[in-house]
């Protein structure tokens, strides 16, 4: 790429040389028939009426500073007799404007053009002089030409010149950039050397010394580095306990249908089977909340936050989760009127609430209600959403182990997984939110999440 860009520099400065050498030339030779012509104009005058012309020797040793050029002249009265030189010499049909302060010499207009003369492309000039002498005017026109070969030459010259001075440029240009290159790329190329010769599972800090300019990428990757180790140090936790939660209810499922097929006797034999049935619905919980928290892993690392209005979600997972809910004797009701919009990952959200509700729900007594409110405006620092029950509640000892994966309360005879409030903390967490256990009076459980603040509207 550098070097394509160089090409078109060299490409560009080649243009402009060819155009400042044929404006330069243009120029130089310009003021030389201009001079030629003021000689002669200036060695013509006006005597008894009649137009003598005397041809100064200057004006055409001034022309003869181009050699190889042929000079064609001509001295007429305008509007009248051809007096000397070359008859016939072509008029411009578009002469160009008169006399600027480049082109012209004394106070005489000067006008030029190129015309083809004599099978060649001739550059004319046309100086006018008014005679007079004894109440006598007559205006007197000078013509002089000159062939392109001189000037040409000097054009091609300045641009060569130019275009020399150009590729110098560029080449000693392109010497530095391929080596500013080389020395950048340098340490890359450690850098490269170094993270192939590590194993797949060494993701300890790069320890190089690099200079400036590349030390913000070292970091980066260092930082990146030590990312990836703790979410596979996380991982591999994470999959070591899932491990040991789903080895617990296979084997009490095994055992149970073991004993059921062994079993003679039909109650017993019904006993078991139940438990069976309480072990695979463990699992399945188990599997589930599992399930959930890798994919909540995921979306929380990679999907970005969008406008969640809260009081939707809510009534959605209400409507889910109210059929099972009656199933076990328990009602849930929503008491929230407000409008709050958060900032968030809706699907996260859901499955948080989701889980605080349905754990409401398991440890609520039959006939009682599970409360759902969301609330906000003055008193608050932001919305606030509160799950309420009737259940048998949490101690203050074991509240700071709820939110642990996979803490069971050795107190606690329902079955489960120990991933719900788990999970809650952590989606709660990532949306900057406060997750508070409260005592709710006269008994029973109170989850309270604090959001800081609503979604700008």
């Amino acid at each position: 790429m550098t070097i394509v860009l160089l090409f078109i520099l060299a490409a560009v400065s080649y243009w402009g040389a060819n155009k400042y050498g044929q404006r330069a030339a243009q120029l130089s030779y310009d003021r030389l028939l201009t001079g030629a012509a003021f000689q002669m104009a200036e060695n013509i005058r006006l005597q008894d009426g009649r137009v003598l012309v005397d041809l100064p020797r200057s004006a055409f040793d001034t022309l003869a500073l181009a050699p190889e050029d042929r000079v064609f002249y001509s001295v007429e009265i305008v509007g009248g007799n051809h007096l000397t030189g070359y008859e016939g010499l072509p008029a411009s049909n578009s002469q160009e404007t008169t006399p600027n302060a480049e082109s012209s010499v004394g106070q005489l207009p000067v006008s030029f053009f190129e015309a083809i003369y004599s099978d060649e492309p001739v550059r004319f000039v046309t100086v006018e002089r008014v005679l007079k002498d004894l109440g006598v005017a007559k205006k007197v026109r000078v013509k002089i030409g000159q062939t392109l070969l001189a000037r040409n030459e000097l054009a091609d010259g300045i641009s060569w010149r130019a275009l020399q001075a150009a590729g110098g440029f560029i080449a000693v240009a392109l010497v530095l950039i391929m080596f500013g290159i080389w020395l950048i790329l340098r340490p890359l190329n450690k850098l490269n050397a170094a993270l192939s010769k590590r194993s797949p599972v060494d993701l300890k800090p790069l320890t190089l010394n690099v200079p400036q300019e590349i030390r913000p990428l070292l970091q980066t990757i260092n930082h990146f580095m030590l990312q990836l180790a703790s979410t596979l140090d996380g991982l591999k936790r994470y999959t070591g306990e899932a491990a040991h939660q789903i080895r617990t209810p296979l084997a009490g499922l095994k055992s149970q249908a073991q004993n059921a097929m062994a079993e003679h006797d039909p109650e017993l034999r019904q006993e078991q089977i139940k438990r069976v049935v309480e072990c695979t619905d463990m699992l399945s919980t188990t599997v589930s909340h599992l399930l959930i928290r890798a994919q909540l892993a995921h979306r929380l690392r990679s999907e970005l936050f969008g406008e969640v209005a809260l009081r939707s979600l809510i009534e959605e997972v209400c409507r889910e989760i109210a059929v099972s809910a009656l199933h076990r004797g328990v009602e849930v009701a929503y008491l929230g009127k407000a409008e709050v919009v958060v900032l968030g990952d809706a699907f996260s959200l859901k499955q948080m609430l989701r889980n605080i509700v349905e754990n409401a729900i398991k440890y609520s007594p039959e006939n009682s209600v599970v409360e759902v409110d969301l609330l906000s405006g003055e008193g608050f620092d932001g919305p606030m959403l509160r799950v309420s029950d009737n259940g048998p509640g949490i101690s203050e000892d074991e509240r700071e182990h709820v939110f642990e994966q996979f803490y069971r309360s050795p107190n606690n005879p329902r079955s489960g997984s120990g991933l719900g409030l788990a999970i809650a903390q952590e989606v709660a967490a990532h949306h900057d939110a406060h997750l508070q256990l409260k005592d709710n009076v006269p008994h029973g459980l109170t989850v309270e999440i604090h959001f800081h603040q609503e979604a700008n509207r």
